[in-house]
């Protein structure tokens, strides 16, 4: 649950994922503001970097 569980209640809160599948949108414009809330094992942080990174066509 990490930091998120601190959010105000009228926050929207949409998962990662769910944006970098197209099941939800993102941003709308530049006065959206995201924030990832990467709570979880530390093995698992790098790879939603490099799932960005691979869908931009950037390698390292």
């Amino acid at each position: 649950m990490g930091e998120s569980q601190h959010a105000p209640a009228e926050a929207a809160l949409t998962p990662l994922s769910e944006v970098l599948t197209h099941r939800a949108t993102g941003r709308t414009d530049d006065s959206g503001i995201t924030i990832f809330d990467s709570s979880g094992i530390g093995l698992q942080d790098p790879y939603p970097g490099l799932a960005l990174l691979k869908k931009m066509d950037i390698s390292l």
